[in-house]
């Protein structure tokens, strides 16, 4: 019927996934964007998505920052990660930055004091449940679009639903998996402020109105 059902650990199937590959699409320099970021500190990776605020959504990964397989003392790159998020708001018109802010607060500090648009999505189950159920069903019904980025399809074969007692919810398959998901949960974060945005502003403007 077209609705995203739970009731296994998997998520996504590859064949769901490489159904909504588009890989001639690109985003093109100044349109609306939301980022979306996951990071870490070491020991695991960061990354950073962008999705289209125009229809059918796009997702596009902007980057990703993962410990290489022979260097256990590797740690994200702090500065870099800044630049890249400076340079996707230079690139882009990003009307959020929706990310969590766990060991990132002081990047994300700076980079509001600076003028850009960042935006807190702690990964608690109230948030993550609904953002998860809004990412699949838009999969299933192929009203999102994606480039078709390997370490994306990587990433979300590696998520598994964990049920909550408010819903299942994307999550890695155990804390100390090294598979990770990082991606996907950018993903779906950003594609979560995406959709509800313009309603937002909607509902603003009308209140304005009155």
């Amino acid at each position: 019927m077209g609705q995203f059902v739970f009731g296994t650990e998997e998520w996504l199937t590859t064949e769901q996934w490489r159904a909504c590959a588009d890989r001639e699409r690109r985003i093109p320099p100044g349109a609306e964007v939301v980022l979306g970021f996951d990071g870490s500190f070491d020991g695991d990776c960061t990354a950073l998505v962008a999705v289209t605020c125009d229809e059918p959504k796009h997702l596009e990964v902007v980057e990703l920052w993962e410990r290489p397989e022979l260097e256990p003392d590797w740690q994200v790159p702090i500065v870099d990660v800044e630049d890249v998020i400076r340079t996707a708001c230079a690139r882009w018109s990003v009307r959020e930055i929706a990310c969590d802010p766990y060991r990132w607060a002081r990047s994300m500090q700076i980079l509001q004091a600076e003028g850009l648009p960042v935006s807190a999505f702690p990964q608690r189950s109230a948030l993550m449940v609904t953002a998860t159920t809004r990412f699949g069903e838009a999969i299933l019904n192929k009203t999102l679009t994606h480039s078709g980025d390997t370490r994306l399809a990587r990433h979300v074969s590696n998520a598994v639903l964990h049920n909550t007692p408010l819903g299942p919810r994307l999550m890695k398959e155990h804390k100390t998996s090294p598979r990770h998901v990082d991606l996907a949960v950018a993903a779906v974060m950003a594609y979560d402020r995406a959709s509800t945005l313009p309603a937002e502003l909607e509902q603003q403007f009308f209140a304005d109105v009155r």
